[in-house]
């Protein structure tokens, strides 16, 4: 019962001075705002990254390309003179060698080309792929068929059509079984791809056409060896590195050297963003707690202040039965009332910013973008629980300061 009194009476000490207690609850504030509030947009980034890779195809990818033709050695851009090259056959030598692989693709991507359908002509993407391109990008069709073996094997002109491109080329009309020309070449319509959306704008993956790899490979890239990519599916996330040893030593047994090649994983680049966040998170955390130790200064110079300030009142409550521990309890109490006031302040404020920087995110930079706004609930929670600690901590002086006021001395106070 007591302990409720006393809060009331810090919550009634807080609305009887309360633009002093505002500029008191400042840094507090400023500190829980700025930590939760940055926590919260540092997770959604690595939320964002994270479904990202999950619509490329999990956090279990490995890609594997060719070196740049020209790189940078000793502070000179030379040309990547290296004769190595993959090759289609690397693709079924890996899959036998390799038992951390669970699947493999070979991609060739090419910039926009001219898609022609009953006289009207668009640009699209399109690349030339593998059968098992639908398990390693968790992307299906869900009507027709996908690229087929056989189709490799004859170097078939069908082609398969991101969501986008039916809607733009046939809007109502059953694509599957219509031609249409990619360049001046026709194709067979025999698939679309289920809607995968492109929430960073960066795959276009709904706007893409899908054509067999020897096609692709024989009709539109000739000689030019450059482009083609190695997309692998690992067994399972622990599995990535051991993969990747097993793919390197492969291809330095066919090509003489994995140096040749550039090796990406999915894993590599979230523990990356890990790292990155928690160096963030770090910094954040210097700053915010020199902006909470301000705060708890001032906390507990407005403490000392109140003591002073309402010296008679401790008297009195002390002449007519007050115990120490009731004095301490109560100052202890509006110390901690007055920093979590603070932090809760500060935790709305985090959420405000959380959401200004999501719409911001969304409407000016990246328009496909679905960046989460929610505020960290462990970041909110810590800070609740530091604007406590902040409270008892900084409160300790004022109430003990309080407590151990002799009733004469505090009634004879002016």
């Amino acid at each position: 019962m007591q302990i409720i009194q006393s809060l009331f009476i810090g919550l009634a000490a807080l609305k009887r001075n309360k633009l002093r207690s505002l500029l008191t609850m400042l840094g507090i504030i400023i500190g829980i705002s700025a930590v939760v509030g940055m926590v919260s947009i540092g997770d959604g980034a690595k939320f964002l990254v994270l479904a990202e890779f999950e619509r490329m195809g999990g956090s279990d990818l490995i890609i594997c390309f060719r070196r740049s033709w020209i790189q940078r050695e000793d502070g000179t851009w030379i040309r990547n003179k290296s004769p190595a090259y993959l090759k289609y056959e690397d693709i079924d030598a890996i899959m036998m060698a390799c038992p951390s692989v669970k699947s493999i693709t070979g991609e060739i991507d090419t910039m926009a080309q001219p898609i022609s359908y009953k006289g009207e002509t668009k640009h699209f993407r399109f690349e030339g792929v593998t059968p098992l391109y639908q398990e390693v990008h968790n992307w299906y069709a869900q009507s027709g068929r996908f690229i087929q073996q056989e189709d490799l094997d004859r170097n078939e002109s069908v082609v398969v059509i991101g969501t986008k491109v039916q809607e733009d080329l046939f809007g109502k009309t059953d694509p599957i079984g219509q031609e249409l020309k990619i360049g001046r070449q026709r194709f067979t319509v025999v698939g679309v791809m289920e809607e995968k959306g492109d929430r960073m704008a960066t795959g276009g993956w709904d706007e893409k056409l899908i054509v067999p790899f020897t096609t692709m490979w024989t009709r539109f890239i000739g000689n030019q060896k450059w482009g083609f990519e190695l997309w692998m599916k690992a067994e399972s996330f622990e599995k990535v590195d051991q993969a990747l040893a097993e793919v390197m030593v492969t291809l330095r047994r066919r090509h003489g050297s994995e140096e040749h090649f550039e090796f990406y994983t999915a894993k590599a680049v979230l523990e990356q963003v890990g790292k990155v966040s928690q160096v963030l998170k770090i910094l954040l955390g210097g700053v915010a707690s020199i902006s909470l130790l301000v705060g708890g200064i001032g906390i507990m110079n407005i403490m000392l202040v109140s003591v002073t300030e309402r010296t008679r009142e401790i008297g009195l409550r002390k002449a007519v039965g007050a115990r120490h521990r009731d004095i301490l309890q109560q100052f202890l109490i509006e110390s901690v009332v007055l920093s979590v006031s603070g932090g809760l302040i500060g935790i709305f404020i985090s959420g405000f910013i959380t959401f200004v920087v999501a719409w911001g995110v969304t409407t000016f930079l990246i328009k496909e973008t679905e960046w989460p706004a929610v505020v960290s609930l462990w970041a909110a929670a810590a800070a609740f629980c530091s604007s406590v600690l902040i409270g008892v901590i900084f409160g300790i002086l004022p109430a003990y300061k309080a407590a151990r006021l002799m009733p004469t001395e505090a009634l004879r106070h002016e």
